[in-house]
Parts: C-alpha cells; structure tokens; sequence
C-alpha cells in the first residue's frame, strides 16, 4: 500500500468556491513535504469507485474535518475518542488523567514537552489542555497522517494555537535535549483489536524498530515517558518506572536520565 510519496484528493459531492479553496491549500502543504499530489473532481463517485480505479491514498476536503481513506474502509479522521471523558473527569473531580499524574509536575507550570509520535493527537491534545501553560513539538513521521491531524486540531481545537508546533519527520536530538518532558508511544507490539482510526494506524505504521527508537530518545531525553502494550518489553528492558493500569492493555512508563537534576529548575518560556 503505497501511503507516503502520493496521495490523491477530492471533495465531497456537494461542493463550492470555498472547498476548492481548501484543496488548493492542502495540494499546496503537502505537496510542501515531498507528497504527489493529484486532485480529482469528485462528480458522483463513491470512496469505492475511487478505490476501483486506484489504491492510492484519497484525502476528502471538506467544510468539516479533512479525512484520508488508505482503502474505501480505512479511514483517519481527527476524533476526541476518550480525552473528552478524560477532561470532564479533571474538570469535574479534579482526576488527572493517568498520563498526566505519571509526569509528576505542577499542571501550573510552565514546560516544554515533546510528543514524539503525534499519531491520532488524543494524547497531544489532553496534555495540551491540562498543562495550560505548557508548549508542545509534536512530530509525526506519516505524511498524511501528518497532515490530516494536525489540520483536524488545528480546527477543532483553535485555543491551543500558539501553544502546539507540528513537524513532519522525526524529533532531533536538540529538540529532544531541551524539552523538559518527551512522550513517545510507539506502535503496539501487539494488535489490540478494534475498529478506529488507531486500529488503521496501526497497519499503515511498521513497529518494527521500537527497541531503538526509545533507545534513542533516552539518549538525549532527561525526562521519557513511555507508552506501551502491558506486556511490552520495553519497560523492563530500558528500566522505565510503570503506571499499572489494572483496566487498559496500555500503560505508561517513566524514565528520568542521568541529567533529571536539571528537570526541576529548568523550564523554556517560550518555543523556539
């Protein structure tokens, strides 16, 4: 399946000058990160039809969220999913979420926090949201993937602009230095079975190289929080603190370098 260098985009049925707009801009951004871009008219034609011609990866724009279908059945779109149950548990009780309590800081605080593997955006989004006063990297190694959520945050979550910086590729080793906290959940070792968009990330991303992506980022991170299958074994292997989470099969783990000393006293007032 060919999801990285071309993509195909279209509009709904029904259309106007305004989403002929926003495919021009699309063409133009991703075309900006080294995809082939073609736009078609959409006419009549269903998902399927466009699928039956070609199995090139089709982005619909529309006046909603963009989305992009890697097979007439497989699709990503940004979603809450559960950070919304999340938030109104915070928000209501007081409950930090899981993720953010592992992190061990003040919510008041001011940091600077990379998430290394942007994916959906659920997690970049809550931590966004609770650490107030707190500023993100978020990288995502996927073009399209890229493209389709961080465009779906941008629109649906307009007051975090400002506060969120996206990047297509991998997170450099001085980002990685001067965060104050990396997050990295890699694909699951194993399958966990269900229908989303997670479940089509998971086909379109390899999860192959697990093992060396967190040792990398414990090489230059002095803060790594980790997310991973239960049974991974890369908590054990890389020594990382865990976050038993009795009922989920992911659970985070913690792993402060040799330079944690700095952790406390050093926060970024601003992205650079």
């Amino acid at each position: 399946m060919n999801t990285a260098s071309k993509v195909r985009i279209t509009s709904p049925v029904k259309t106007d000058d305004v989403i002929f707009s926003h495919i021009e801009k699309a063409a133009d951004k991703l075309s900006a990160i080294g995809v082939k871009v073609e736009v078609l008219a959409r006419g009549k034609k269903t998902i399927k039809d466009f699928f039956r011609i070609s199995d090139v990866p089709l982005i619909v724009i529309s006046h909603q969220l963009p989305q992009v279908y890697f097979d007439s059945e497989s699709k990503i779109v940004y979603h809450e999913n559960t950070t919304r149950f999340k938030m109104k548990a915070f928000e209501r009780r007081g409950e930090l979420p899981p993720l953010i309590d592992m992190m061990q800081v003040n919510i008041n605080d001011r940091h600077t926090i990379v998430d290394t593997t942007m994916g959906m955006g659920n997690d970049l989004v809550l931590m966004a949201t609770v650490l107030r006063n707190s500023y993100f990297h978020a990288f995502e190694t996927h073009p399209l993937v890229y493209f389709v959520i961080s465009e779906g945050i941008v629109q649906h979550h307009p007051e975090l602009k400002g506060r969120i910086i996206f990047h297509y590729g991998s997170a450099d080793s001085e980002r990685l230095k001067s965060a104050d906290i990396v997050y990295a959940d890699p694909m699951f070792e194993e399958t966990i079975a269900q229908q989303s968009g997670m479940a089509v990330l998971h086909r379109i991303v390899p999860s192959d190289h697990n093992e060396d992506f967190v040792r990398y980022l414990l090489k230059y991170s002095r803060c790594l929080i980790l997310k991973a299958h239960f049974r991974s074994p890369l908590f054990d292997r890389f020594g990382f603190e865990v976050q038993v989470r009795r009922s989920t099969k992911s659970h985070f783990g913690i792993k402060k370098s040799r330079r944690s000393d700095l952790f406390c006293d050093h926060h970024t007032d601003h992205i650079s």
